[in-house]
C-alpha cells in the first residue's frame, strides 16, 4: 500500500519539487520504505511506498520502455502475473517484477480500454508524456481513496486530503452543508467537507489533456455495481459457486513478498476468511484479535473458539494472537482525526487503529472480512426493515402518530447496545416508510436535535434525508426494502464509512488490508443473488453459512453480531466527562457559531446526568472540535 500525489500547472510553469515532497511527506505512514518523484514540463507526480510485492526494484513512479508513460499507483493488481505473461508475448520489455509496472504496458497495448482487464484495488495516475494526457482511476469498489482540486490554473490529485491542503493554491472553504450531513451519519456522505476537493469516483476513470488549449476533462464510468438482473440457478449451485470464487479472492489475496496474517474476531465472516487462508497458505498462519476489559465489546472467548476449530485446516501451522487494550484513549482519537483530513466519527476507527498496529508488530498485510454484511444481508437493519413493512397496511395517517408516541414513551438513557435502544429505533422505523424509514435507522442525529445545538452557519441547508434521497435512495433498484437497504449500502455506508475507516486506519498504522469479500467478482455474485438467498427465517447471511459451514464452529452461523464499537456514552459521562465540556463550551465550534453554546449545554448536561443518551452526536460533535482546532 502507497500514497500518490501530483499536481499540473496549466499556465505551464513547472512544478515546486518541494510542494510535492510536503505533500508525500503527510502521507508517509501510506508508504515508510521509499519515496521519489518525477516531474515533466507543467507536471508532476510523487509516490510513497510500503514494499508488499518486487521489494527490491518496485519503487515508483514507474515508467515504460522509452520514459513516455509514467505510473504512481496505491493497491494492488492481484492479475498481474497473468497480464504480464500476455504482455511479454506480446513483445513489451518489463524493468520491474512489480504489479504496477503491467498499467503501463496495458495502457500501450490496449489504449483506455485498459483498465477492464485489472482485477485489484487501486487509485492510481498514468501519465502519457506524448500525448500530454493524465488518466486518473479509481477501483470498482472503491477501496483505495482517490481526491483532487481543479480551478482555473491547477490540477492536483493525492490519496489524501492532508497531501492536497499541503498547495498553496488549493482553497479550504468548508461546505455547511456536508458538515450538517456529517453530524446525521458521522461521515461525509457525497464529496468531501471541503467545497473544492472531490473524489473520483469508485470505477471510473478521469483524463485531461495537460498541455496546450485541448484541455478536455472527461469522467468516465468503467464498472458499476448491477441488481438488475437475478440468477435462476438452484440455491446449492449457487452456494458452490460461491465458494469457488471466494476461495479464489482469498487465494489472490495471499501474494505478497512479506508477512501476512488475518484479522480474527468471534464473527462469521472473519472466521470464513482465517479458514480459507489457513488452508492455502504455504507457512503458518498468523491471526491477530484484539480484547477489551468491557465484556459488553469483548469477543476474546468467540474468537478462541473459532481460533481452535480453524486451526484444523491449517497446513503448516495456526497462531492465534491476542491483545487486550483500551480504546478509551484520548490521544490515539487525536491522532486519528488528523489522520482522516475532514470530520469523521465512526468510534470503530479506535479499535480498528489499535487491532492494526497490533498485527503490524509482526505483518505488513492483514486480511479482513469487510464487506460481508452489506453483500450478504448481515446487518440487523435488513432484518428489522422486513418486518418493518408489516406495519405498512395501517394508514400512514393512524401509523406515524401511533409509533412516534410509542417510540417516545421509551426513555432515551444507558447505551445504543441495550435493547431499549434497539426498540425504540424499531418504533420510529414503523412511523416512517421507504427512504425516510432506511435513513431514521442509519441516522445517528435527527434533525431536532442539529436544530437545537447548531448555530448560524447552518441557515441555509437542507434536511440530510434529502441528501440521501437524491444521491443513493431514489438511485437503488430493488423493491425489496432489505435489499434495497443493502443496495444503497454498498453504495454509500460500505464506501464513505467502513472503507475510509479502514483504509485511514490500517495505513496510520503502516498496515496493507486486504477484504476478499470486495472482490468486483465476489460483488457481481451477490448482485445476483435473489434476497432469500442471504436471509432466510432470520438467518442473516444465510448462503455465506451454507457455502462455507466446514470453517464455522457450532452455533456461530446463529450467534448475534456485536460489530466493533466502544462504551461512548459510558466514557462521556466518566473518563471523558470534563475534557469533553471544556472542548466543545470553550472550543472552535463555539467560536466560529457552528455550535450554539447554551444548546450545547443543554445536551451536554441531559447526557452527563443520565436523562439522556446523545453519545452519537457529542462524539461527531467532539471529533469536528478537534478537527477544526487542528486545522
Amino acid at each position: 500500500m502507497c500514497g500518490i500525489a501530483g499536481y499540473v500547472n496549466f499556465d505551464f510553469a513547472e512544478p515546486d519539487p518541494e510542494l510535492l515532497y510536503k505533500m508525500l511527506d503527510t502521507m508517509a505512514l501510506r508508504g515508510p520504505d521509499g519515496r521519489d518523484i518525477f516531474i515533466n514540463y507543467n507536471t508532476g507526480i510523487g509516490h510513497t511506498r510500503l514494499s508488499v510485492i518486487d521489494l527490491e526494484t518496485g519503487g515508483q513512479p514507474i515508467c515504460n520502455e522509452d520514459c513516455t508513460l509514467w505510473v504512481v499507483c496505491n493497491g494492488e493488481i492481484f492479475n498481474y502475473r497473468a497480464l504480464r505473461n500476455t504482455l511479454l508475448e506480446r513483445g513489451h520489455q518489463f524493468r520491474t517484477q512489480s504489479d504496477t509496472e503491467v498499467i503501463l504496458h496495458l495502457y500501450e497495448e490496449c489504449g483506455s480500454a485498459f483498465i477492464q482487464h485489472l482485477d485489484g484495488f487501486f487509485a492510481f495516475a498514468l501519465y502519457d508524456t506524448k500525448l500530454g494526457l493524465m488518466i486518473l482511476a479509481r477501483d470498482r469498489m472503491g477501496i483505495k481513496p482517490l481526491y483532487c482540486y481543479r480551478d482555473a490554473a491547477h490540477f492536483a490529485f493525492a490519496s489524501s486530503i492532508n497531501a492536497l491542503k499541503q498547495l498553496p493554491f488549493v482553497k479550504q472553504q468548508l461546505d455547511e452543508q456536508a458538515l450538517w450531513d456529517y453530524l446525521s451519519l458521522q461521515y461525509v456522505p457525497t464529496g468531501t467537507v471541503y467545497k473544492q476537493i472531490r473524489q473520483i469516483a469508485p470505477g471510473h476513470t478521469f483524463s485531461f489533456h495537460s498541455e496546450g488549449p485541448r484541455r478536455h476533462f472527461q469522467k468516465t464510468r468503467y464498472w458499476e455495481p448491477d441488481f438488475t438482473k437475478k440468477t435462476t440457478q438452484p440455491y446449492a449451485d449457487a452456494c458452490r459457486e460461491l465458494a469457488s470464487v471466494v476461495t479464489a479472492s482469498v487465494r489472490d489475496r495471499l501474494i505478497a513478498d512479506v508477512p501476512l496474517g488475518v484479522f480474527l474476531s468471534g464473527g462469521l465472516d472473519s472466521a470464513i476468511i482465517a479458514g480459507l487462508a489457513a488452508e492455502q497458505m504455504e507457512s503458518p498462519l498468523k491471526c491477530y484479535t484484539i480484547g477489551f476489559e468491557d465484556q459488553s465489546y469483548d469477543e476474546r472467548e468467540a474468537a478462541a473458539a473459532t481460533a481452535a476449530h480453524i486451526g484444523k485446516f491449517a497446513r503448516y501451522g495456526f497462531e492465534h494472537r491476542v491483545k487486550v487494550v483500551n480504546p478509551c484513549n484520548f490521544e490515539s482519537l487525536s491522532f486519528l482525526v488528523k489522520q482522516f483530513g475532514e470530520p469523521f466519527a465512526d468510534a470503530s476507527m479506535i479499535p480498528t487503529y489499535l487491532l492494526s498496529s497490533f498485527a503490524r508488530e509482526e505483518v505488513t498485510v492483514a486480511l479482513s472480512g469487510d464487506g460481508a454484511d452489506e453483500l450478504f444481508g448481515g446487518y440487523e437493519r435488513y432484518l428489522a426493515l422486513r418486518y418493518l413493512g408489516k406495519f405498512d397496511s395501517v394508514p400512514e395517517a393512524v401509523r406515524r402518530p401511533l409509533f412516534r408516541l410509542a417510540a417516545a414513551m421509551i426513555p432515551n438513557i444507558g447505551n445504543e447496545r441495550q435493547k431499549w435502544a434497539r426498540g425504540k429505533r424499531f418504533l420510529r422505523g414503523a412511523a416512517a416508510s421507504g427512504a425516510e424509514r432506511y435513513f431514521g435507522i442509519l441516522s445517528r442525529t435527527d434533525e431536532a436535535l442539529k436544530h437545537t445545538v447548531c448555530g448560524k452557519v447552518f441557515a441555509n441547508v437542507h434536511p440530510t434525508l434529502e441528501t440521501f434521497t437524491e444521491e443513493f435512495y431514489r438511485n437503488a433498484f430493488s423493491a425489496n426494502p432489505s435489499e434495497r437497504a443493502s443496495e444503497v449500502d454498498i453504495l454509500s455506508y460500505l464506501r464513505e464509512d467502513i472503507l475510509k475507516k479502514v483504509d485511514v486506519a490500517s495505513m496510520s498504522a503502516s498496515l496493507e488490508v486486504r477484504s476478499p469479500f470486495l472482490d468486483y467478482k465476489v460483488v457481481k455474485l451477490s448482485c445476483l443473488y435473489p434476497y432469500e438467498f442471504k436471509e432466510k427465517d432470520g438467518v442473516r447471511k444465510r448462503i455465506l453459512a451454507d457455502a462455507f459451514g466446514r470453517y464455522l464452529p457450532e452455533g456461530l452461523a446463529r450467534r448475534g453480531k456485536r460489530g466493533f464499537g466502544v462504551p461512548l456514552a459510558a466514557w462521556f459521562r466518566n473518563e471523558w466527562r470534563d475534557l469533553l465540556r471544556e472542548r466543545l463550551l470553550d472550543g472552535v465550534c463555539v467560536r466560529k457559531q457552528i455550535f450554539d453554546k447554551n444548546g450545547l449545554e443543554r445536551v451536554l448536561c441531559a447526557h452527563q446526568e443520565k436523562r439522556m443518551d446523545y453519545s452519537y452526536f457529542l462524539f461527531s460533535a467532539l471529533v469536528l472540535e478537534l478537527f477544526l482546532a487542528d486545522a
